[in-house]
């Protein structure tokens, strides 16, 4: 086609589809389990980046695959569906079960829902067919349709309790101290107001108290709902507030009135609180603020990360040289910016749209051999690429003719993480998330970094 290069036709830096969401989204409900319609071999390789992302809760437990052959690929395979459905359902006793298929099968014409909807009235799990083509969608557009589907077997007509904020379209990829950190932090903000928080989808949660969402007074839609239809298809006349992720002093302060407003908290408190975590949060960053301010960094991460980082950064003094937006369904460059201005900060920053992996490494590298960049925080598939970076790209000499080495540090951020596993709660959201934020920023390790202060 016109105007195409070979860069659209390169590995992405997120080149994980719909599956992978779906994955990480019953990875996120202790009671669900996934069911995988596909070939003998392809099994659970769509999803494994969760075994080293996730060092708190094994991911193949709750998976299974019904191992269709050439031969049952020629007699037609959908009729292995009601009897593998049913097998799970009475080994493992889920509460949720989604069957997803591999597009192969589903090129056959075999009508795969239909089974699945005739299996389901057999068992007595709640269970969903979940589309996931493998030639179209990222991952968030899985996990996405994964908590509709929860959606839809809420009852949202039951009475609403006063004062009570249900969660729809949590990112939640691991049971570790960020995610659980992360819920920590807006459970406080809303304690804080005289709110209380209600059900997360998703939050590591059981499946049956996901239900209680329904009884909410208010649903805050966060951003990875954005793939989905839209949510007030599903859940009626129940007041939705849509928000941007709650980071940085800024970020944090308008999700927590735009909540509030919702759920009609008094304004003078929610101020009040406010202030009060700033001013405490603020007193805790001062000894720091002088380490930080003036570092070039470049963000790679998906929109909502993105700009939620980039707005942490630049409040916490470090100039954002360069963002690259990760997969396709949460928008682009044009939405990075709005969500930005929406955060209060203006992006002078050069932005690449969902980029390969391979300009990811050339940008970084660019910028680092030209002395114009400090840190770069992306995923473990980015900060893997950029380490291939050659090594005489991080070493600077001086007038002296000393040589020593200059790589930039490196946070992993976002979805898959290798190296960065957390025990304790360390949010990214809210208040607190700007204490770890500035934290992992002054121990951040470096590229090729031999502690050596210079070599001849």
């Amino acid at each position: 086609m016109a105007g195409e290069t070979l860069e659209d036709f390169a590995l992405k830096s997120l080149d994980l589809g719909r599956l992978t969401g779906v994955s990480l989204a019953i990875h996120a409900i202790p009671d669900g389990f996934l069911l995988l319609h596909v070939g003998v071999g392809c099994k659970h390789k769509a999803t494994t980046q969760l075994s080293t992302h996730d060092l708190s809760r094994g991911v193949v437990a709750r998976e299974a695959w019904t191992e269709v052959g050439d031969i049952e690929l020629i007699r037609g395979a959908t009729d292995r569906l009601g009897p593998y459905i049913r097998s799970w359902c009475t080994r493992l006793d889920p509460a949720f079960m989604v069957v997803c298929s591999a597009t192969f099968l589903e090129l056959t014409g075999e009508d795969i829902a239909q089974q699945v909807e005739r299996a389901a009235a057999t068992v007595d799990a709640d269970v969903a067919w979940v589309h996931a083509p493998g030639d179209r969608g990222d991952l968030y557009v899985g996990y996405a349709d994964t908590v509709l589907e929860i959606c839809k077997r809420i009852d949202w007509d039951r009475p609403a309790k006063a004062r009570t904020v249900a969660l729809v379209g949590q990112m939640f990829d691991r049971y570790e101290g960020d995610q659980t950190g992360n819920l920590q932090q807006i459970r406080n903000m809303l304690k804080g107001v005289g709110l209380v928080l209600g059900p997360v989808l998703l939050s590591g949660a059981p499946y049956a108290s996901l239900h209680d969402a329904g009884t909410c007074e208010v649903v805050v839609q966060m951003p990875y709902m954005e793939p989905a239809q839209p949510l007030e298809r599903t859940i009626g006349k129940r007041p939705i507030v849509k928000t941007d992720l709650p980071m940085g002093f800024a970020g944090s302060a308008r999700w927590l009135r735009l909540v509030a407003k919702a759920a009609g908290a008094p304004t003078s408190l929610v101020e009040r609180f406010l202030a009060g975590r700033e001013k405490a949060a603020r007193k805790q960053l001062a000894p720091v603020s002088g380490l930080l301010r003036g570092q070039r960094v470049a963000v790679i991460a998906d929109l909502p990360l993105a700009a939620g980082t980039s707005a942490v950064l630049t409040e916490l003094g470090l100039d954002v040289v360069l963002v690259g937006v990760r997969g396709q369904s949460l928008g682009g460059a044009d939405q990075l910016r709005d969500t930005m201005q929406r955060y209060g900060v203006s992006l002078r920053a050069e932005v690449l749209d969902d980029p390969s992996v391979a300009l990811v490494r050339s940008e970084i590298g660019e910028l680092v051999a030209h002395g114009r960049l400090d840190g770069v925080l992306g995923s473990a598939t980015d900060l893997n690429a950029i380490a291939t970076l050659p090594p005489r790209t991080l070493l600077r000499q001086t007038p002296s003719g000393r040589v020593h080495p200059a790589g930039p540090f490196t946070l992993e951020i976002g979805f898959p993480c290798k190296r960065y596993h957390v025990l304790r709660p360390a949010p990214f959201m809210g208040h607190a998330g700007m204490l770890v934020w500035a934290e992992r920023l002054i121990s951040a390790p470096r590229l090729w970094d031999s502690g050596r202060e210079s070599v001849r």
